[in-house]
């Protein structure tokens, strides 16, 4: 019996249902108290399937699940024993602030000054108002201290909304990291990024925390619970201009490692005034935050809701499944969400007709929107206006848009356009059918200049941004025709293929292999990973893979094989490898 085994802290009784949903079923796979469950294979739909199970048997609010509560085995336990807490309203005084005179902090700063008693952030634990939020944001700062970058690590809950925020009224630009990545990564992160600090929400001593902020040695760390409580001496924030870097997203890279897009305030502001008119919200809307933090459709959720005195309700990923139990609970009216989030919810028959009725606005992004998941979100909300937007992170958030009025019908294209450009994006195909982006909204460059070669150009005496993707104008639309490279969507992220195939090829000690998109068994995309040899564990890999990729690059499933096939020209046939796995 290993040491790990000797101390699981849980009932037997627990330790069968947790087996029984990972599909543990061989008494001698060990359940480790302290190892990701995403390293068990848990999805989001049997994360909602756990759940519902633990509310049966334990009797727990299915309010109480959130985001920290299924990293590990011992987490999700310590949920069942009710050991739990989060920043709550009860934790905040008001007092003096002051923001900064340009920027995202002066646009919050001024929406708090106009609607200070109003609903800000909610979650599931409790909700602060507009001027309570900027108190804790401002005496946060005070302690960050100013300028520079500085990452934010935490979940979907009220604590992490003020740590982003104290970071922008520090005059600092943000670098989100997620519990969900391996603690490798996001040490690598915050190493290409240059930051000098690391704000984190959870407690200290919780294991997950520790192994981040142990891969992370020498950094500063800022604990949002010993942070500068508000007061009248609130310090006044550093002025940023438009050219300020604001944040930086770390995406999939082909390099074998995640590359830093730098996006600056002046590229944010270009966006709202681009696409929050159309949207006609003010106190008293609220917007979904079902995306973390390194998901830039946060931004839309984020700002959408802090430019014009809307609240921002914080969705943990398991309620995200149930939108329609979320929404009513929250009184959510403009919902952002992945075509891959619609679909799984309605897997999980949490999408019925008439189920979110209470909806202005559907925003749909990330994937190719199909026409069957465009029926089931009209269905589940008929008097919604339906939004599908394109954008890579590097054009921050989306260039265009197709929209559909409730009374619209429905087109006909197997994959809805992509619409028009927004206000003050450019869009252009070159003689390839390359989309090429220009305006305000793209990016100032990666934070690994090297990397800004072939993808920023100079065309007619304007930057434009090379997107990799295929398009086609039809009919005054813009409809999505594929990508040119190794790209792929995995429910909304962008994924380089190669980076998977680095990962594998350095754990398997140069074997080669080769990555591929095929289809899941809802119409989804998932990802199948094949290995030059005679064979290979597919279990010990997965679980491999997962200490140095997110979740979602991990593969679904993984084969052996002889040899890998090429194409007539010599190259990786991946269609006859997708076709295999057929």
């Amino acid at each position: 019996m290993s040491a790990a085994e000797q101390v699981k802290p849980w009932s037997a009784e627990f330790e069968e249902l947790l087996r029984s949903e990972l599909a543990l079923c061989d008494e001698t796979s060990s359940l480790e108290p302290d190892t990701p469950l995403l390293h068990y294979g848990l999805t989001s739909l049997s994360t909602l399937a756990l759940s519902s199970k633990l509310v049966t048997r334990y009797g727990i609010e299915l309010p109480a699940f959130d985001e920290r509560a299924f990293r590990t085995p011992r987490s999700l336990w310590k949920l069942v024993e009710g050991t739990t807490g989060s920043l709550t309203s009860g934790d905040a005084e008001t007092g003096a602030w002051r923001a900064p005179a340009e920027g995202l902090a002066a646009r919050f700063a001024e929406t708090a000054a106009r609607f200070a008693d109003e609903p800000c952030l909610v979650d599931n634990a409790g909700a602060l108002t507009y001027a309570e939020t900027a108190a804790h944001a401002a005496a946060l700062a005070e302690t960050i201290g100013a300028g520079g970058v500085v990452a934010v690590l935490g979940e979907r809950e009220i604590a992490t909304y003020c740590a982003y925020l104290g970071v922008l009224y520090a005059g600092a630009a943000i670098v989100p990291l997620s519990m969900d990545f391996p603690p490798e990564r996001n040490a690598d992160i915050v190493r290409q990024a240059g930051a000098r600090c690391v704000v984190h929400t959870d407690l200290r001593g919780e294991e997950p925390l520790e192994a981040q902020l142990s891969a992370m040695a020498g950094i500063a760390v800022v604990d949002i619970h010993d942070a500068a409580r508000p007061g009248p001496a609130a310090r006044a924030a550093a002025p940023v201009s438009g050219d300020s870097p604001a944040y930086l997203l770390f995406t999939s890279g082909s390099t074998g490692r995640p590359k830093g897009v730098r996006i600056t305030h002046g590229n944010v502001e270009a966006f709202l005034a681009a696409a929050l008119p159309s949207f006609r919200t003010g106190p008293g809307e609220v917007f979904s935050q079902c995306h973390g933090l390194t998901f830039d459709f946060s931004v839309f959720e984020m700002w959408g809701a802090w430019s014009s005195g809307s609240a921002l309700a914080a969705v943990p990923r398991v309620h995200a499944l149930n939108p329609a139990g979320t929404i009513a609970r929250h009184r959510v009216t403009v919902w952002a969400c992945t075509p891959s989030l619609l679909e799984a919810a309605a897997a999980a028959g949490n999408l019925a007709p008439g189920s979110l009725s209470g909806l202005r606005h559907v925003v749909i992004g990330g994937e190719p929107l199909r026409r069957e998941t465009v029926a089931l979100a009209r269905a589940a909300a008929p008097e919604a206006i339906i939004d599908n937007v394109y954008g890579p992170t590097e054009t921050t958030v989306w260039v265009s848009t197709y929209r559909l009025a409730p009374a619209d019908p429905i087109p006909g294209h197997a994959i809805l356009p992509i619409g028009t450009p927004t206000a003050g994006a450019e869009l252009s195909l070159d003689a390839d059918g390359e989309l090429l982006v220009a305006g305000p909204q793209v990016f100032a460059g990666y934070s690994d200049p090297l990397l800004d070669q072939g993808k920023l150009v100079t065309r007619d005496g304007r930057r434009w941004y090379r997107t990799g993707d295929l398009a086609e104008w039809h009919d005054g639309l813009l409809h999505h025709r594929g990508r040119l490279d190794g790209q792929v969507k995995i429910r909304g992220h962008r994924v380089e293929l190669a980076e998977i195939e680095h990962a594998a090829t350095r754990l398997l000690g140069g074997v080669r292999t080769a990555a591929t998109p095929v289809p899941g068994v809802r119409g989804d995309t998932v990802l199948a990973l094949f290995v030059e040899t005679g064979s290979t564990d597919e279990a010990a890999l997965r679980l491999e893979l997962g200490r140095s990729l997110p979740g979602y690059m991990v593969p679904d499933r993984i084969f052996a094989t002889d040899e890998l096939p090429l194409n007539p020209h010599g190259k990786l046939d991946r269609a006859r490898l997708a076709a295999r796995v057929g």
